[in-house]
């Protein structure tokens, strides 16, 4: 038991970390949004908002763009300002993650890993995985077609060797693994709280 206890202990140090990082991430977002906002409402000057670029990456592939067919600013930002916009959404998500993981970290820092709570909290963090891993599906979507529209990619690629391009959306079911493993670990955290109390009642 006090090998539990100092685990989850550690555990959760580590996860106030990245719950610290995650606050910070949410906040760098509103903050570059409101730079877009703030620049656009009031017609600051391109280079004080930011800079486009001539770099097309593809993965691990970055191409050069020539100066005449870099895409508009306004475009850009709007590309930028709705990437943004998602980020903050996912570290939302992220950061109620963290706290249902650190919620059902508590009992076990005392002992108590089938406290009444943590299978509720479980069950909790499964639709938050759950939840989470559409936004991330979503916004790569996105990404990818801004991308393609912003960028221009029909306008750069087609010639005499290329006639179309085209963007290809797929959905990686894959994500559903760690929803599915929560909502088992709750179930089996649940079967433990039922087992701890017929033991308890009995003593």
């Amino acid at each position: 038991m006090d090998k539990l206890t100092s685990t989850a202990r550690k555990i959760d140090v580590v996860f106030k970390i990245v719950d610290i990082l995650l606050k910070i991430a949410f906040v760098t977002c509103l903050v570059c949004i409101g730079i877009v906002v703030v620049g656009k409402v009031f017609d600051l000057p391109d280079e004080m908002i930011g800079t486009v670029d001539q770099l097309l990456e593809f993965g691990p592939l970055t191409l050069t763009v020539a100066d005449a067919y870099t895409p508009d600013f306004d475009s850009m930002l709007i590309q930028a300002a709705a990437m943004l916009a998602l980020g903050a959404g996912c570290s939302v998500l992220g950061i109620l993650c963290v706290k249902t993981i650190r919620a059902i970290l508590a009992p076990m820092k005392e002992g108590k890993p089938f406290a009444s709570e943590t299978s509720k909290n479980l069950r909790k963090l499964g639709w938050l995985s759950l939840i989470l891993g559409v936004a991330v599906q979503v916004m790569e979507a996105i990404s990818l077609f801004t991308l393609f529209i912003v960028q221009k990619i029909d306008t750069l690629l087609i010639s005499d060797k290329i006639t179309h391009a085209n963007v290809n959306i797929s959905f990686d079911p894959s994500f559903l693994i760690i929803p599915a493993v929560f909502f088992l670990l709750a179930y089996v955290f649940k079967y433990g709280e039922q087992l701890q109390t017929l033991s308890d009642e009995t003593l």
